[in-house]
């Protein structure tokens, strides 16, 4: 029996604030070292109770690296998904849709929550990454993981992905993988890490992205710089690549040094694609809007409605539904794009076809990603 005193618990954490989850419910899916830890889906919500729950530094290194690039990013705390995988297990393994022990079973045991995704790998000893810039797995999760995106949209549960752009080889030709190319905008190529090995911070785009609005770029100047003090591309800093543009150009979500300003910033947004959701604040807004529209219409799947003499649909209700979902969107999103326009088209046959056909468009934001001065001497200012 101890000596009588008094006991004090001294604890720890208490001044991190609690962030609210505004668009952005994140996941990390990395190697994990320890048996009990592979395979296994855990919600954690700050970096002390991700270390308390067996995401030590000493025990999981490299899980334990992102999980706290992404509590230093988000600058605070916030729900969490950690889902460890195995060694031998490719990141283009973990994205198929057909594998039921990868990412489709964290969406599955998230029941749809999760939105926002971080992919990274740490290979086993003596994986064959390739000769080319990348890690060959690099693009082959970038196709691979398009089925499963897809299958999370039609299903209402949409998700984006950050996927590690391990670099293999940094002086090889850079140009033989471009993201962009790829046709798949659910996915992000995230290139540059905080430390010079060839891996890629995925952990600070995640903690980014959770901490604001869907609407909100990843570069926006008025949220400051990362909290990464040094950005490497494969052994490299930044500062000493002179393909930085390019390499933005091709379609890597990427990271840039601002004149003026102190750290680093993130660049474009891009995702892999070159259509309507090139960058990541495009996707993010539809992919709300679509989980705004589901829950507002889903009341009344199964419901009646009028129709006219001729079989067309009441126009009084088929108003009433478009204002439902206007008003359901502006609810959720006023701030967050430029307008709405809702149309159901009374036309439609719905006695026959039991199929109501609603037109819903968002209209998004603009974004200053380029500001063009034209600036000079003047002998004389003018007054226009």
């Amino acid at each position: 029996m101890s000596l009588p005193g008094v006991n004090i618990n001294v604890e720890n954490g208490n001044l991190l604030r609690s962030i609210a989850i505004l668009d952005g419910v994140g996941a990390i899916v990395a190697t994990a070292g320890q048996p009990e830890n592979i395979g296994a889906v855990r919600m954690v919500y700050s970096l002390l109770d991700a270390e308390q729950k067996g995401y030590t530094e000493t025990a999981e290194p490299f899980l334990h690296k992102l999980i706290r690039q992404f509590y230093a990013e988000l600058g605070g705390n916030q729900q969490l998904y950690v889902f460890g995988t195995a060694e031998t297990e490719t990141m283009s393994d973990i994205v198929a849709a057909t594998n039921a022990d990868g990412l489709l079973k964290l969406l599955n045991e998230s029941a749809g929550e999760v939105n926002l995704v971080a992919i990274a790998r740490k290979p086993v000893a003596g994986y064959d990454a390739g000769t080319k810039f990348l890690d060959l797995d690099v693009q082959a999760a970038v196709l691979a993981s398009k089925p499963i995106s897809q299958e999370m949209q039609r299903k209402n549960t949409p998700i984006r992905i950050f996927i590690e752009g391990r670099v293999a080889n940094e002086n090889a030709p850079i140009n033989t993988f471009k993201p962009n190319e790829s046709e798949n905008g659910f996915i992000g190529v995230v290139l540059g890490s905080d430390a010079a090995d060839g891996s890629a911070a995925v952990g600070t785009v995640l903690g980014r992205a959770c901490r604001f609005g869907a609407h909100v770029k990843l570069g926006n100047g008025q949220n400051g710089a990362i909290t990464v003090p040094q950005i490497y591309v494969g052994s490299q800093r930044i500062e000493e690549r002179l393909d930085m543009e390019t390499l933005h150009d091709y379609g890597f979500l990427t990271f840039m040094r601002r004149p003026g300003a102190a750290g680093y910033f993130f660049g474009v947004d891009n995702m892999a694609e070159k259509g309507d959701f090139r960058i990541l604040v495009h996707g993010r807004v539809i992919d709300k809007a679509q989980r705004v529209i589901a829950a507002a219409y889903l009341p009344y799947v199964e419901t009646s409605i009028r129709v006219e003499p001729d079989g067309t649909i009441n126009s009084t209700d088929a108003a009433d539904l478009e204002n439902i979902l206007t008003s359901a969107l502006l609810a959720a999103m006023s701030e967050q794009a430029s307008g709405f326009k809702v149309v159901i088209a009374t036309n439609q046959d719905i006695i026959n076809t039991s199929n109501l056909k609603v037109s819903a468009q968002v209209q998004p934001l603009g974004y200053l990603t380029w500001i063009t001065v034209t600036l000079g001497l003047a002998v004389q200012l003018s007054n226009d």
